[in-house]
């Protein structure tokens, strides 16, 4: 690489950066400081690391500016973390008083590991995090998988690269990452915290549909009691469908449409409320 390129490409990062910094600024009132040579963000009562590379800062508007998880039972809570990216909303959901644990699954390693370091660097709470190195679907399996360093919250693992990134300018890798039966895995989590109220989290780039028919197929969602799923593809049509046939209510908030198909979210509660006291 020439010395311009260098300069060039310094350049480009220090913008991105500076531009970055004034959005976090507009979340909260955060400090900037290094943790094993990764930026960090401290405020809220946490460290936010990673936040500066890929769409870390995005995913931090969305839970913390926009406070799109902002729930409150009224009582002891367990959560599972459907899509767990990087870990903020694990740490959000951790730093909650009435959450005594949250389960987190994400099944792309780089990504995974990201939220360990996060984990890491906020002993305080973490140990309420449970995090799996894999992602929930319909069945067991094994996928090879392109990853983008650039975007890892907009991965998915049933829509092609290309459905989700159709004007990327950066290079891919491949990636092996490992589906487990959702049902399986939740019910184990509803059996250890019978006494608890169950906060269902999704956000999976598309695979919530097959998350879901999972989750009805096999019974599992009687037992649960809040449902906060971002919903892709326009997959918000099966999913109020799902959410009707298991006795609960819901508020649709649908936030583009693209050529894929609608996106937004879907916030749902038990009718009569299951709600453990």
């Amino acid at each position: 690489m020439t010395l311009y390129r260098k300069i060039r490409n310094y350049l480009k990062e220090r913008k991105r950066y500076k531009k970055r910094l004034a959005r976090l600024q507009k979340c909260g009132d955060f400090q900037i400081l290094e943790i094993e040579g990764v930026k960090v963000a401290r405020g809220m009562g946490l460290n936010l690391g990673h936040i500066f590379e890929g769409d870390g800062i995005l995913i931090l508007e969305e839970i913390f500016r926009d406070e799109e998880y902002n729930f409150d039972m009224g009582a002891a809570a367990v959560v599972i973390d459907i899509g767990m990216n990087i870990g903020l909303a694990a740490l959000y959901f951790a730093a909650h008083g009435d959450v005594g644990a949250v389960y987190g699954f994400e099944p792309f390693k780089p990504t995974f590991e990201q939220a360990k370091f996060n984990f890491k660097i906020n002993a305080p709470i973490a140990g309420k995090i449970h995090p799996f190195a894999y992602g929930l679907g319909r069945e067991d399996k094994s996928l090879v998988l392109e990853y983008y360093p650039r975007s890892p919250g907009k991965m998915s693992t049933v829509k092609s690269f290309d459905e989700i990134h159709p004007s990327r300018k950066y290079e891919t890798r491949k990636e092996t990452v490992q589906i487990k039966n959702a049902a399986n895995d939740i019910r184990a989590i509803i059996e250890r915290h019978k006494d608890k109220n169950i906060l269902i989290k999704c956000d999976t780039e598309g695979s919530e549909k097959e998350i879901f028919e999972c989750l009805d197929a096999e019974g599992v969602l009687h037992a649960i009691d809040m449902i906060i799923v971002e919903y892709h593809f326009s997959y918000d049509v099966v999913l109020q469908d799902i959410l009707k046939r298991n006795n609960f209510v819901f508020f649709k908030q649908k936030i583009i449409s693209l050529d894929t198909g609608d996106f937004g979210i879907l916030r749902a509660v038990r009718k009569a409320g299951r709600i453990c006291e």
